[in-house]
Order: C-alpha cells, then structure tokens, then sequence
C-alpha cells in the first residue's frame, strides 16, 4: 500500500522562477518513489504545480480544502481533476489541517507564506506534544528559502525557549539527492 505525503507550500508561486520547477520535481520524486499526495487542494502557486507533477507521473492526490477557499483556488471542478484525484472539501481550516495530519504519513515543506509557516510550526508543535509520532518532516531547502526559518529555530533555541531535541522533529533537505534518503526512511 502507498504512504501519503503531505505538502505545505503556497498558493502563489513567489517571485523566484525555481520554486515552482523545484514542485514539479517534488511532485515527480513523491510518485517514482512510490507515495501519494495529500494537499491544500489549490491549483495554484506551488500547491498546483506539486500536484499537477504528481498526478502526472503517477501519483494520486487527495486535496482537501475549506468551503470559504474553493472558489478562490479552484477554477473548475472538471479541470480540478488535473491536480485533484479526490477533493474534500472541509467547513474549516482547523478541519482541513486536522485531516491532512491525519490522512499522511510524513510532511514535506515547500516555499511559501504565513500560511505554510502556520502549517509548518503546527505540525512541528503537534511532534512537540507527542500529537504527531513517527512522521518525518522534511523542510525543502533548496535555494536557502527557508534559511531564516532554520536560523529562527536554532535563536530559539538558543535563547531556551525551545530545547534542542526539537531538532529531531525535522530534516532540512537542501538538494535531491537528501530528499530521496528521507523519502526511502519513511
């Protein structure tokens, strides 16, 4: 049976031109090796393009996405089949998120907005609590995106508001050859 990766990342595709060929190429890793996609459900940014990539190459993806977003980040239902292989659509974010948690088996962090990061810290705070167990969390840190966020943990940390077992919780991947480990210790 496959596993389920979960992707966080934008609804938009940032002023970087890679951060979208980067989704693709993690939509096309997550399906030649074997796993399936849970996601916001958005066609857009680099939600849209992880998921077109995945289904592409053979992935199913299950998108699950509030009521209140649906207009704004689907354009059509039919098209939706593009990126969507089932779309679930949810009364609300806390919803939405707590079924993403629940229906994946690890967690991959793409480039994105506040969004991405309440997504990110949220699962970070569920492993804290021992709410989320054996589920790796792979943070995509190709093009040093996410370098402040990394610096932000280890301050944190630093200033003992954060202990530093946290840093188990995560593995910063900086280049395809990382992602493929982490995937094969899923």
């Amino acid at each position: 049976m496959k596993k389920n990766i979960c992707v966080f990342g934008g609804s938009v595709s940032g002023k970087n031109i890679e951060n979208e060929k980067t989704a693709k190429i993690i939509g096309k890793i997550i399906a030649e090796n074997n796993f399936n996609l849970v996601f916001g459900g958005g066609e857009k940014g680099i939600m849209g393009a992880v998921a077109k990539s995945s289904i592409k190459n053979g992935a199913t993806t299950l998108g699950i996405i509030p009521h209140f977003l649906f207009k704004k980040d689907i354009n059509d239902l039919a098209h939706s089949k593009k990126f969507n292989t089932k779309l679930i659509q949810t009364e609300t974010m806390h919803q939405r998120k707590k079924l993403m948690y629940d229906k994946s088996d690890a967690f991959i962090i793409l480039p994105g907005g506040i969004g991405t990061l309440d997504e990110c810290f949220e699962v970070l705070t569920w492993c804290q609590l021992s709410q989320i167990k054996n589920k790796n969390i792979g943070i995509i840190n190709f093009e040093g995106y996410w370098d402040p966020l990394i610096n932000l943990i280890n301050h944190l940390i630093e200033e003992e508001f954060m202990g530093s077992n946290n840093l188990n919780y995560f593995k910063e991947i900086i280049n395809i050859k990382m992602l493929k480990i982490f995937l094969k210790d899923i």
